[in-house]
């Protein structure tokens, strides 16, 4: 693995990757956006405007004593969101990184 991407994404390269892939897509559009590319309903408020993503940040332990990582979203309803990413298995060979 090259140095740069080994200090970027260090031991845990799939769960780094993972929780910033899953961040990124939910922070480059605006929620309503997301929902209609994937064909689901919208959250709205009574008076039609959309529920947004006020902040998305990323997290390395689910507060349950893991090594899982995950993104807490909040939105503008007030409600708060843990998307944790679980490890059940770690890969069995060696795996490399590199950037297209």
């Amino acid at each position: 693995m090259p140095d740069d991407l080994t200090d970027e994404f260090g031991e845990y390269a799939h769960e780094e990757i993972l929780q910033a892939l899953v961040l990124r897509l939910l922070s480059s559009a605006d929620l309503d956006e997301l929902c209609d590319d994937v064909d689901l309903p919208q959250l709205t408020y009574d008076d039609g405007l959309p529920v947004t993503i006020m902040s998305a940040r990323t997290y390395r332990d689910a507060g349950v004593l893991t090594l899982d990582r995950g993104v807490w979203l909040e939105l503008s309803d007030g409600s708060v969101f843990g998307l944790t990413i679980g490890i059940s298995r770690r890969p069995r060979g060696e795996v490399t990184l590199r950037r297209r």
